[in-house]
């Protein structure tokens, strides 16, 4: 059988068909429903997170259903044919010291779909912008309810994974906890819900002039405050409703190396700075290193999530708290990928989406 798939290629994105061999004892093929467009995806399109050879299938945000699944991988999984599941894109060894202790995206020997593993590879299809996705040994997979609504689902791996992760696990987010989230995007949104559940007070998020309908958002998610940094002057705000102590945590996710910088100035003496903003461009960044030291501060780099947060992130969806959905801004074809990926990096004019993603099927 053949499966239709977007490739990058040469500096654009190629709709091809593939033909797909049954998956053995453990694998594993997916029927793609929805594949949401992260904002790495951009900078691999245009090559600044590059790590595998081209042509590459873009999509590592995977929703779908299994078609087809291995004895072994039915039985290491619990899950089985007709399942509607969300997939780690990480895909370890499975026996190093990493993948034992649950990181598997650390692992030497790690592919990820849609961004560290070429087209090139047998069976071709390894990334979830396709029809149907091969899933290879040692992948990770999660049952979800079927009566969530796609594009709420889609938003649990890894966007709202990730803002548990960030700002609970590793930020250390406290009930009565002062937490700052610089940047009002898709990832800041999902760090605004994880404070909220965290029981975080004040949160305060810090967007630009053009973010008004994006902090309007973060304020239904749970923000105590929310700034416009040309405007306002957050550290005077955080000042005020912290009665001069400072943050408790401070969420960076904007990638700005100034906005990285001020973030220090922002905390409370033993503070945690969590570092989540992909700059894609390998410029060490100049930070007020006596700050830290003499604040005793804590900088808390993260990268992804782990099998824990995404558990969390299905009971919270579950739990339909949080219309998590109203962050998809629109839904694109197949064959329209290379302008939803453009989308996500901003580049279209006059559209200013907060998440969009692509549906192999309309």
């Amino acid at each position: 059988m053949a499966r239709a798939a977007v490739l990058e290629e040469y500096g654009r994105l190629v709709l091809r068909s593939f033909p797909v061999p049954d998956p053995g004892p453990e694998e594993a093929l997916l029927r793609v429903e929805l594949a949401g467009v992260c904002g790495t995806d951009p900078k691999v399109f245009h090559g600044q997170l590059c790590q595998a050879e081209l042509p590459i299938i873009l999509g590592h945000e995977i929703l779908g259903r299994i078609e087809a699944i291995g004895e072994a991988a039915a039985e290491r999984t619990g899950v089985g044919v007709g399942d509607r599941v969300t997939v780690e894109a990480s895909v370890g060894c499975g026996a190093c010291a990493l993948c034992r202790r649950g990181a598997p995206r650390f692992c030497r020997r790690v592919i990820d779909y849609g961004v560290r593993i070429s087209a090139a590879r047998p069976p071709h299809l390894l990334g979830a912008f396709a029809e149907y996705l091969f899933l290879l040994p040692h992948t990770s997979m999660h049952k979800i309810p079927d009566d969530l609504p796609a594009r709420g689902a889609v938003m649990l791996n890894a966007v709202l994974s990730n803002g548990i992760q960030w700002v609970k696990l590793q930020g250390g987010a406290r009930p009565g906890d002062a937490v700052v989230i610089q940047g009002a995007g898709q990832q800041a949104l999902a760090c605004t819900i994880a404070a909220k559940e965290c029981g975080a007070a004040p949160i305060v998020v810090c967007g630009l002039r053009r973010d008004a309908e994006r902090l309007a958002l973060a304020r239904e998610f749970g923000a105590d405050a929310t700034v416009i940094a040309e405007e306002e002057n957050l550290a005077g705000l955080v000042a005020d409703l912290t009665h001069g102590e400072g943050a408790d945590l401070v969420v960076e996710v904007t990638g700005d190396p100034a906005a990285l910088a001020a973030a220090l100035h922002l905390l409370r003496p033993q503070g945690t700075l969590v570092h989540a903003g992909v700059t894609g461009d390998g410029v060490l960044t100049q930070l007020p290193l006596d700050v830290v030291l003499f604040k005793e501060l804590r900088i808390q780099g993260v990268f992804s999530k782990g099998s824990e947060a995404i558990l969390a992130a299905i009971d919270l969806l579950a739990s339909r708290r949080y219309a998590v959905e109203r962050m998809i801004s629109r839904v694109y074809p197949l064959a329209e990928a290379e302008t939803a990926v453009r989308a996500a990096g901003n580049e279209l004019p006059d559209f200013y989406p907060i998440k969009v993603a692509v549906d192999p099927w309309l």
